[in-house]
């Protein structure tokens, strides 16, 4: 989904029980943030002719997903103009998952109907070392159907412009979320982890 764009995002729930601290994990997960984000990048930068085509010109469209803001808060992410992926995917990012998507990071195995939104703002700096939320930029969005988006291993990816309706990706684009997000097939092709599962458990959110 960009996602992270990556993000990933974007994620650090794996790292208890594993055998390693919380700096691996930590390392981990930022490492992982940065390896989505660049495959974001390439994806966006490369010719059409260097993308498959897998996702197809007539891709099935994506709704934009009303009232997400209310869903399941996965994460957030800030990235900075160090990044190779800042002029388009930089500033702070909010990851949400509908109902369905947090049964997919418990169990790694997303059912259809899960939803995925990337919620992208850039940042105010102001000065006396706070930093806020500013303008909305995009969302990015992931929507698991195995019919309709079987060529992409069952995710069909959106992205909205702030303000928009209407999806505004190019094929070359779609098939680049795509085969970025495949190589996170071991994680139901999602780069986002749910640091915050057992707590959201726990407080019935």
């Amino acid at each position: 989904m960009r996602a992270d764009p990556r993000d990933r995002a974007s994620h650090g729930q794996g790292a208890r029980g594993y055998g390693f601290d919380l700096g691996d994990a930590v390392l981990v997960a930022a490492v992982a943030i940065a390896v989505a984000i660049g495959c974001i990048a390439q994806a966006a930068a490369a010719p059409p002719a260097a993308q498959s085509t897998a996702a197809g010109k007539d891709a099935p469209a994506i709704a934009y997903p009303s009232g997400y803001a209310m869903w399941t808060h996965i994460k957030s992410g800030l990235i900075t103009s160090a990044h190779a992926a800042y002029p388009r995917f930089g500033g702070l990012h909010h990851v949400y998952g509908n109902a369905a998507a947090l049964q997919g990071f418990r169990s790694g195995n997303y059912p259809d109907g899960a939803v995925l939104v990337y919620d992208l703002f850039e940042t105010r700096d102001h000065g006396d070392g706070i930093i806020d939320q500013g303008p909305r930029r995009h969302i990015d969005v992931m929507v698991k159907d195995s019919r309709r988006f079987a060529a992409t291993a069952g995710w069909g990816y959106a992205e909205f412009a702030a303000g928009q309706r209407s999806d505004r990706l190019k094929t070359a684009e779609r098939d680049g979320c795509a085969a970025c997000h495949a190589t996170r097939r071991k994680h139901g092709d999602v780069f986002s982890e749910w640091a915050n599962q057992a707590e959201s458990a726990a407080t019935g959110s």
